[in-house]
C-alpha cells in the first residue's frame, strides 16, 4: 500500500495559496477492503494522513507528522464521494508548522483536525 499514490490519484483539485484540496477515492483503495467492507468507511488515519500530505504539498516540502493535537470525527464518508478540504497553516517558534484542516461532504462535516508537522 502506497498512500501518497492514493492520495494522489484521489486528488481532483488542490489550490495551495487557497488551501483547499478537492478529493474523490474510488474504493479500490486497500484501506477501504478492511475497513467495514460490506460498507467502506474512510479510515480516521486516512484523513490524517491527507491533512499532512496537502501541508506538504502547499509547503513545497516533504513533511511528516509530529502532532495531533485536536482531531474530531463527525460523520463517516466513503468512496466515490467528493470531499473538500480547507487548509490553514501557521509556521511555529518551535521549527513545527500548525496545520488545521476540516473535511465536508456534500456540506457535512467530516473532520476538523489541528495538527502538526515538521
Amino acid at each position: 500500500m502506497n498512500l501518497t499514490k492514493d492520495l494522489d490519484a484521489a486528488t481532483l483539485a488542490f489550490d495551495a495559496e487557497a488551501g483547499s484540496a478537492r478529493l474523490r477515492f474510488s474504493g479500490d483503495e486497500l484501506f477501504f477492503k478492511g475497513h467495514f467492507p460490506e460498507g467502506p468507511v474512510l479510515p480516521a488515519v486516512v484523513q490524517v494522513a491527507a491533512a499532512v500530505h496537502f501541508a506538504g504539498r502547499a509547503l513545497g516540502r516533504e513533511v511528516r507528522l509530529a502532532e495531533v493535537s485536536r482531531a474530531k470525527f463527525m460523520n463517516p464518508t466513503g468512496p466515490g464521494r467528493e470531499l473538500v478540504m480547507a487548509m490553514s497553516l501557521e509556521s511555529g517558534e518551535d521549527g513545527r508548522t500548525k496545520v488545521k484542516a476540516s473535511i465536508r461532504d456534500a456540506g457535512k462535516e467530516v473532520a476538523e483536525l489541528t495538527l502538526r508537522v515538521l
